[in-house]
Parts: structure tokens; sequence; C-alpha cells
């Protein structure tokens, strides 16, 4: 089996809500589980900042699908790796909307997030991306 890991960035075409973000997880929990995919989705200010990991064509069908939902523009992908083992195996689908106090907390990871996601920022250092979605996950599995 042939799995992949792709972290992407997004702009959300309106503001979402919490009940909109609820939404969107427990479809993407119940889908994902099926499908065994496994990853993080981070929300800052308007922008969204998302871990995927499963098989290459489950992976390419959900990212197409991803491409197309006008919720969300500018999809920008960072990382595209091949991986040996899921690095977010407890989450079909982990989920965290940042704020302020999180920029405080991870002084080291707030100028990537606290204005949101900026594609262009991670250009740079693609794996800072992931540092910061492994950094949250830990956390929330903490909780």
């Amino acid at each position: 089996m042939n799995d992949i890991q792709i972290v992407y960035t997004s702009k959300a075409t309106a503001n979402v809500d919490d009940a909109q973000l609820d939404n969107i997880l427990k479809s993407a929990v119940r889908n994902n589980a099926a499908r065994n995919i496994t990853g993080m989705l981070l929300y800052a200010k308007g922008s969204f900042l998302q871990v995927l990991e499963g098989e290459v064509s489950v992976i390419e069908a959900l990212l197409k699908q991803l491409e197309a939902d006008t919720r969300h523009r500018d999809v920008e992908i960072i990382v595209r790796t091949s991986i040996k083992g899921h690095e977010f195996k407890n989450w079909s689908m982990g989920y965290r909307r940042l704020h302020d106090s999180d920029a405080k907390a991870l002084l080291n990871y707030a100028p990537f997030f606290e204005d949101g996601f900026d594609a262009s920022k991670f250009c740079e250092q693609p794996g800072l991306s992931l540092d910061i979605l492994k950094a949250l996950a830990a956390q929330l599995d903490q909780t």
C-alpha cells in the first residue's frame, strides 16, 4: 500500500462560525474513518492548515474534492511526501481553532498563524507546517 501525507493551506470564502466548523468536522470524521484517512485541521483567522494521510489514490480523490469545495479557495500544497506510517493515526480528523492565546503559548509558531495561515511563509520552511500540526495534535492528545 502506498500512503502519502499532504499538508495544505486555504482561505475561507466566508466567515466560518463554530457550528459550520462542527458540521465540516462531523462529515470529515465519518468519511475519513471509512476511507482510512487520518489528519488534522487547524483554523485561524479565516484560513485553514490541514494534514491528510492515506492511500495515494484516496488522498488524490479527496484533494480534488477539496479544491472544488466553494467554502474555501487558494488551496496551496505545502508538503507532499510518501509515508510508511500515519503520524496522525489517532485522528480521523483532529481539529483546533487557534486564538490569540495560542499565539502567546506557542511563540515560536505564532508568526505562522497569528494573522492566518500564509502558504508563502510555509514554502520557505515546509517542515514547519507539519511541526505546528504535530505540536497541536500532541496537546489535544493530552486533553
